[in-house]
C-alpha cells in the first residue's frame, strides 16, 4: 500500500468540469488528490450501478429514466498511459487500438467511483526489441503501472474527486505472442484485464494482490480489512496467484469472484498448465468460503489444462441465489463450460459442455460474463469458428439444458429490459454486412436493429459498437458507444431496421478506442468512457 486514504492517482486525475444547465457553467484545471488534503465530504449510500452489469444478474438496467444526452458535464482522464499503450498494440494489429478492459463506473447516490491508473509505462525501443517478440515492454511489462480505486462526488455542479484507494491488484501476465489472437493463443495478445470493484454493505470492495480482496471505507478511501480466503489453502504462492475479473455482489451482500494460481513465472503461464483456481464467497462479515474449478467441473479431459475460469468473467447470481460462471481447459478455450452452482454452500448444479453444441468457445481476450435473464435461464456470449468473429451468444435454462442462440457474442454481456410481462435482450451485433444494436424477445428473435450510418471511405459499412455492455434506462432507452466516437440514445417503439436515435453526442476520440461499458446515475446522467476518460453527459 502506498498511501491507505488519500493518494494522487491516475496522472494526478486531471478533471475537465463544466456547469450544469444549458451547456453554461466553467472549466476548472486539474483536480489532484493527495494524502490529507482536506476532509471527503459524507459518502452516498445509494447503490444505483454497484457492480459489472448494475446488478448480480447482470441486466445492464436501473430503475432509473436517464437524461438525455445534450451537455457535457465531466470528462475525466483515468489513464494517462493510453496513447502508449495504443502505439504498442499497432506492431501486432496493424493499427494502434485500445485492448484494456476498462471498468464501468459505480455508481452510488451523488457519487461515482472509477479506476485511476498510476506509475509509469514500459515503451518498447531499440533496447528492449517489441513485446511481440518477447521484449520486456509494453503489455509484457504492464505490471510497471498501478491500479487505484477513486471516489468522485457531485459538489454542486461540478464533480471532484475526494480519494483515491492505491490497490496492490496487478493483470495476469500477457504471455508469449504467437500470432494467433483468440482461443488457441498462448497468451492474452495484448488484452489488458480489468481490474473492477463491487458495492455492498455501504463498503466498496477493490481486488487485491493474491487472491485478496480489499474492504475500502466509502467515506475516508481507507482499508478496514484486507480479506484473504487463499491464507490457509497449502501450496498458495501469492506472487503467482490472480484476482481474476470482476467483484460481484449478491442481494445478501456477500462478494463472489474467480482467483487463479499460475504457475511460476520463470516459465511461461500460459503453456504450463495452472496450480489451482478457485470460485470465492466473501460474507459481510468477512468469512470467506470456496470452491476449486477442479471440483465444479469433473470429470474432464486435461490434455490441454485443467479447468480454470476465463479471466475477465464476473460471476451472475441469480434472484434465487444460483450462481454462474464458466470454465476453460487453461490452454484450449474450446473445452469449456457453463456451470451452475448454490451460492451458499458452493456445490455445483451442473456443468454444461459449450463445445457440445458445436458454436463455444471461452477465451480470455474476451469480458463476456453470464446474464441472468428474468425466467431464470442464462444467456452467454461466446466464440466460435476460427480466430477471431462473431461468435454467438448461448442460451441455456436453469436446468443446463441448450435452448437456442443468436450469432453474436464476442467481448458482450447482454443487457435486458423488463417490460409488459416479458422482457427483451439488447446487444452488439457488428458483421461485415453492418453494425447493428440488436434487440431481441425472449426466443431470442429480432424485435428491431439499430444500425450505424456513420460512412467515410474507411468505413464503408458505418463503424462497430465499442461496448462490451449497454445501459438501459427505466423508459428502455439504451445507451451505447460506436468506433466513430459517439455515445447514442436508441428509442423503444421500433420495428425491423431504423437508423435514427434519439440523441448523440462525441466523446473524445474516433476509431481505436477500446470496448467500454456504460452506466447511469441516481440523477439519470450517464457515465460513459472513451480514449482512457470517464466522460458524464446529460440534459
Amino acid at each position: 500500500m502506498c498511501c491507505a486514504l488519500l493518494a494522487a492517482c491516475g496522472g494526478g486525475g486531471n478533471t475537465t468540469n463544466t456547469g450544469g444547465g444549458g451547456g453554461g457553467g466553467t472549466t476548472g484545471g486539474p483536480f489532484v488528490a493527495s494524502c490529507g488534503n482536506g476532509t471527503p465530504v459524507p459518502a452516498s449510500n445509494q447503490p444505483v450501478w454497484a457492480q459489472w452489469g448494475s446488478n448480480s444478474q447482470h441486466t445492464g438496467a436501473v430503475n432509473v429514466a436517464a437524461q438525455g444526452l445534450a451537455h457535457t458535464y465531466a470528462d475525466i482522464t483515468y489513464d494517462p498511459f493510453v496513447e502508449q499503450e495504443k502505439a504498442a498494440t499497432a506492431s501486432v494489429y496493424f493499427e494502434p487500438i485500445l485492448t484494456v478492459h476498462e471498468q464501468a463506473p459505480v455508481t452510488d447516490g451523488n457519487d461515482v467511483y472509477m479506476e485511476m491508473k498510476k506509475g509509469s509505462y514500459t515503451k518498447c525501443d531499440a533496447s528492449t526489441g517489441d513485446w511481440s517478440n518477447g521484449g520486456p515492454c509494453g503489455p509484457n511489462a504492464w505490471n510497471s503501472m498501478g491500479w487505484c480505486e477513486a471516489r468522485f462526488t457531485w459538489v454542486g455542479s461540478t464533480l471532484t474527486q475526494q480519494w483515491s484507494f492505491e490497490s496492490d491488484w496487478k493483470p495476469e501476465p500477457n504471455g508469449e505472442y504467437n500470432g494467433v489472437p483468440g482461443y488457441s493463443s498462448l497468451g492474452l495478445a495484448a488484452w489488458e484485464p480489468v481490474f473492477h470493484p463491487a458495492l455492498a454493505n455501504n463498503f466498496l470492495y477493490v481486488p487485491g494482490a493474491g487472491g485478496t480482496v480489499w474492504k475500502v471505507d466509502k467515506n475516508t478511501g481507507a482499508s478496514v480489512a484486507h480479506i484473504n480466503p487463499l491464507s490457509g489453502v497449502a501450496g498458495v504462492v501469492p506472487a503467482n496467484t490472480y484476482v481474476a475479473g470482476p467483484l460481484s455482489a449478491d442481494s445478501n451482500g456477500s462478494i463472489f469472484y474467480n482467483a487463479i494460481q499460475f504457475a511460476d513465472h520463470a516459465d511461461n503461464v500460459w503453456a504450463n498448465d495452472v496450480v489451482n483456481s478457485w470460485l470465492i464467497a466473501v460474507a459481510p462479515d468477512d468469512s470467506t468460503r470456496l470452491v476449486t474449478y477442479a471440483t465444479l467441473v469433473q470429470g474432464v479431459p486435461t490434455t490441454n489444462g485443467s479447468q480454470r475460469p476465463g479471466l475477465n468473467i464476473a460471476p451472475a447470481i441469480g434472484p434465487d441465489g444460483t450462481l454462474y460462471t464458466a470454465s476453460r481447459a487453461h490452454m484450449d478455450g474450446t473445452q469449456t463450460y457453463l456451470v451452475s452452482l448454490n451460492s451458499q454452500t458452493m456445490t455445483a448444479n451442473w456443468a454444461a459442455s459449450l463445445s457440445a453444441s458445436g458454436i463455444a468457445a471461452v477465451v480470455d481476450e474476451a469480458s463476456s460474463s453470464p446474464t441472468v435473464l428474468p425466467d431464470g435461464s442464462v444467456l452467454y456470449g461466446v466464440l466460435s469458428g476460427l480466430g477471431f468473429n462473431g461468435g454467438h451468444s448461448v442460451h441455456f435454462d436453469a436446468a443446463g439444458k441448450f435452448l437456442n442462440s443468436y450469432s453474436f457474442g464476442w467481448d458482450e454481456t447482454p443487457a435486458v429490459w423488463t417490460h409488459d410481462g416479458t422482457y427483451s435482450i439488447v446487444l452488439k451485433d457488428n458483421s461485415l454486412v453492418g453494425f447493428f444494436m440488436t434487440q431481441l424477445d425472449a426466443n431470442l428473435n429480432v424485435e428491431w436493429r439499430f444500425q450505424n450510418t456513420t460512412i467515410d471511405s474507411g468505413h464503408p459499412n458505418g463503424y462497430e459498437w465499442c461496448i462490451n455492455m449497454a445501459a438501459i434506462d427505466s423508459s428502455g432507452n439504451v445507451y451505447v458507444n460506436s468506433e466513430d466516437g459517439n455515445v447514442y440514445e436508441i428509442p423503444q417503439g421500433h420495428t425491423g431496421v431504423f437508423t435514427t436515435p434519439t440523441g448523440k453526442t462525441f466523446l473524445n476520440a474516433s476509431v481505436g478506442a477500446a470496448y467500454t461499458p456504460l452506466s447511469i446515475g441516481q440523477d439519470g446522467r450517464i457515465y460513459t468512457q472513451n480514449n482512457g476518460h470517464m466522460i458524464v453527459v446529460g440534459n
